[in-house]
């Protein structure tokens, strides 16, 4: 079984006539990227990290930014048919499963390293072995773990056998960054001074959490990247980087907030570029806790009752978004416009709290960001302003990431900020917030028992994950989807555009990716960029 299907059409054209127009489209093409600036700089608002792909750096700058350097076996993306997302090849040329418990992926050959290392098996298998170790915990080795045991099968033919019949781990293939052997040999430390991939960029400099220098590389398998160097800077305030934006010294400000958006689009050498429904923003409810009383489902639904998402969305996020019905929402697999949100009924949350017996309503923390997404502490405050119009007292205390993250990974929260990115495939995302937002061990010891709707969620997770067919599949996501939302596990506000700020001389444009490239992806996989600063997830 394959996750990704190419199809191609084959028609015959003279000869001259193809010579003919690839000459006019690359004389066409170069003509317009010879008037784009080759330098571009990118303010971000999280901190860079690290370069070492082996490591947990507590931002999602390692997933935007390190697979430039260092890439994975897969990408998470709109597939090249442009009617759908899908797992797309990336160091994987293929993959297939010879059993149900038994992943074979095959490496495109001739892949190299930017020390000249030539990619094979033994390269998939450190970097997996590596990630998984006993010793090394963290997300993305939880995540890997799914793929069990990998298996040297031929130079370049990997197989991992797992641990038990999941179809849906191939999404976990977009997360195993895969660097050459030298790493294996190498301290962090000694890696990350001069780190090496075989990316479409090679690292000039890159200080842990420092100023990022990228340079494109001329032995990359798929021709130069465009533009000629990338620098990414940390510019936490969002009005800094806007400001950068409209000085010069950056070319694209990445999440500008949205009170910003009518000064860039006021100065007629910038635009708004947005990708529609980038991302959504919820919040992981601790489904153990019985103070406060997070256990009772009627006291979680009564704070979902009790948010009017379209007023957010419409004055917050000045439309730049759209209603959170579920965990699951328009683009990826499992979703369905038949479940809903839920209603702004704030009667019906009162009279669900004094059933759960909280007429008086309760406390709670709140963890969350702030300026590092769109939003993200303003939209939390306005739910709480209306969560304490029905009696619920909800202190918000913004944290920086690597805090949230660790909470997270602890168990110890109340409610727990969730920024989630269009990834099409929802295994890794119910992986994430199922298993890895619930550590049993510590939660059990203090609270009690496993909530019986987590363990029936479990199961709807596997079940779907040991689906046939992709069809099969779908369906069980869709019935795991409906069950979180009904018995409701997340507060569950909106989605959000993500929104960039960028310099119309450069014409980039996001490619609809889990985490679009800070570089021209465009041109990387030889297609016409959209001209319509409006990216949607999926092309109408």
């Amino acid at each position: 079984m394959r996750f990704v299907r190419m199809a191609s059409t084959i028609r015959t054209v003279p000869l001259a006539i193809v010579g003919l127009m690839i000459v006019v489209l690359a004389t066409a093409w170069s003509e317009a990227a010879a008037a784009r600036p080759t330098q571009w700089t990118i303010v971000v608002s999280e901190k860079t990290g690290g370069a070492d792909p082996l490591s947990e750096h507590g931002t999602n700058s390692q997933y935007y930014l390190i697979p430039h350097v260092v890439e994975a076996l897969t990408r998470l993306e709109l597939l090249p048919n442009e009617r759908t997302w899908g797992v797309a090849p990336e160091l994987a040329e293929k993959w297939s499963f010879a059993d149900p418990k038994t992943l074979v992926v095959e490496l495109k050959r001739g892949v190299k390293f930017q020390n000249g290392e030539e990619l094979t098996a033994e390269h998939v298998k450190a970097a997996h072995d590596a990630f998984v170790a006993p010793e090394k915990p963290g997300r993305l080795g939880l995540i890997l773990k799914a793929l069990g045991k990998a298996e040297v099968a031929g130079k370049y033919t990997v197989k991992f056998h797992l641990p038990k019949a999941d179809l849906s781990v191939v999404a976990a293939t977009t997360h195993l960054l895969v660097p050459p052997m030298a790493r294996h040999s190498m301290t962090r430390e000694q890696f990350e001074a001069k780190p090496i991939g075989s990316g479409p960029y090679k690292v000039v400099d890159w200080p842990k959490d420092g100023t990022v220098r990228l340079e494109a590389w001329d032995g990359y398998r798929s021709g130069k990247a465009f533009p000629e160097k990338l620098i990414v800077r940390h510019v936490p305030e969002p009005s800094t980087r806007v400001f950068e934006l409209a000085a010069g010294t950056a070319q694209i400000a990445w999440n500008v907030p949205i009170e910003a958006l009518p000064t860039i689009q006021a100065n007629p050498k910038l635009e708004v570029v947005s990708l529609t429904g980038g991302s959504a923003l919820s919040y992981v409810i601790n489904l153990y806790k019985t103070t406060p009383p997070l256990r009772d489902k009627r006291v979680r639904q009564a704070m979902n009752y009790a948010v009017d998402r379209a007023a957010i969305v419409r004055t917050i996020l000045a439309g730049r978004g759209g209603v959170h019905p579920a965990p699951l929402w328009a683009g990826w697999l499992g979703a369905s416009p038949e479940v809903a949100p839920y209603t702004y009924d704030p009667e019906k949350a009162k009279a669900l709290l004094k059933e759960a017996g909280y007429p008086n309503g309760f406390a709670f923390n709140w963890t969350v960001t702030q300026g590092v997404f769109v939003k993200d502490v303003e939209v939390a405050q306005a739910v709480a302003n209306q969560l304490a119009k029905v009696g619920i007292k909800a202190t918000v205390q913004p944290a920086e990431r690597a805090r949230l993250l660790a909470q997270r990974s602890e168990g110890d929260y109340d409610v727990l900020e969730l920024i989630w990115t269009m990834s099409w495939h929802p295994a890794i995302l119910f992986s994430f917030t199922l298993h890895t937002s619930y550590p049993d061990a510590k939660l059990a010891a203090k609270w009690g028992a496993m909530p019986p709707e987590l363990v029936k969620a479990r199961a709807l997770m596997e079940e779907a994950g040991a689906a046939q067919s992709l069809d099969e599949m779908g369906r069980g996501y869709a019935r795991l989807n409906q069950l979180m939302r009904d018995e409701a596990f997340w507060l569950y506000v909106n989605t959000v555009d993500t929104l960039w700020g960028v310099q119309k001389d450069i014409a980039w444009r996001p490619y609809p990716a889990a985490f679009p490239s800070y570089d021209d992806y465009w041109h990387r996989t030889g297609k016409k960029a959209p001209e319509s600063a409006t990216v949607p997830l999926v092309p109408r």
